[in-house]
């Protein structure tokens, strides 16, 4: 029993991930809040909730650890790895490109690790993962090539983004730094469990852009924001910030890494379905075949 609701928990939170996607491109198109000011609220926002709902839960699930000082600046460049910079580049990313391809990029982060792996630490690519680089490759030029080719003035290509290039490839800076996190900090992963890393790097991120973003949250006329940009609002900080890590952690407990990032498929399948069902995006054959072959290369490198 525990094992499956630990496997619900990983597809649960890959299922809000889904719909933050969605949910947050669809919110930012409003233009009543910019990207800078998300970016701060989403932060600051998560270190409060995360900090709380660690304060509430029991020792079992989080335990009350202690952070030494010297492992303080390493904390602090994870955060600036993971949160302010995988975070911020997938919030910007939005603004430009379709929810769509920014979570087959996202689902594509296995792909990028083992890149980086070889780059940094010359670890040897074997043949049939250096195919699923190949096709995951391929598959990600598909996916921005029809994007650039359809740029034009109708409403659905600019709730789509008008730069889908600049747009993935800011997605794609954002898995280049949570590569290079899972890389360089691996020994934090086996000092300190998943919830006391989660909530010390989303307080750190959280001092760092809070003066960056202040004027921008400041200047936000939030009286102009509907009852319905208010529980966007809300899900994105509360369920995708907040909910999913929790879900994450109490998931990673009971299933393996492969099962783990076999469940990223869940994202872009989630926000195909909803971006398509409230008008964002249109899904051509191009697509489908793009997502295909970036989902076919993960499977390649992940597998055994």
């Amino acid at each position: 029993m525990k094992k499956l609701l630990s496997h619900i928990s990983i597809i649960a939170a890959n299922l809000i991930w889904g719909l933050y996607a969605t949910i947050c491109k669809d919110f930012l198109y409003s233009g009543y809040v910019s990207s800078w000011a998300l970016c701060g609220i989403k932060m600051m926002g998560g270190a409060v909730l995360l900090w709380g709902l660690s304060a509430l839960l029991p020792a079992s699930v989080a335990p009350r650890e202690h952070v030494r000082t010297r492992d303080l600046p390493k904390l602090f460049l994870a955060s600036m790895l993971i949160n302010a910079g995988n975070q911020s580049c997938i919030i910007f990313g939005l603004k430009y490109t379709s929810p769509v391809s920014a979570t087959v990029i996202c689902s594509m982060a296995p792909i990028f690790t083992v890149v980086l792996a070889m780059i940094l630490y010359r670890q040897p690519l074997r043949p049939v993962k250096a195919i699923g680089v190949c096709i995951g490759f391929v598959g990600a030029l598909l996916l921005a090539v029809p994007d650039i080719l359809t740029a034009g003035g109708t409403a659905n290509t600019l709730m789509v983004g008008d730069k889908p290039l600049l747009g993935n490839a800011l997605v794609i800076a954002s898995q280049i730094f949570g590569a290079l996190y899972l890389l360089l900090f691996t020994d934090l992963f086996t000092k300190y469990s998943a919830v006391t890393l989660v909530k010390w790097l989303f307080m750190l991120s959280a001092l760092v852009l809070a003066p960056i973003t202040a004027y921008d949250i400041i200047q936000t006329n939030w009286t102009t924001l509907s009852t319905s940009h208010w529980i966007q609002l809300g899900y994105i900080v509360v369920f995708a910030t907040g909910i999913a890590y929790l879900l994450l952690i109490i998931g990673q407990k009971k299933v393996t890494a492969t099962s783990i990032a076999m469940y990223n498929y869940v994202q872009p399948v989630t926000a195909t379905i909803s971006s398509v069902a409230i008008g964002i995006v249109t899904i051509t054959t191009q697509d489908l075949l793009a997502v295909l072959l970036c989902l076919a290369g993960v499977y390649i490198v992940i597998r055994r």
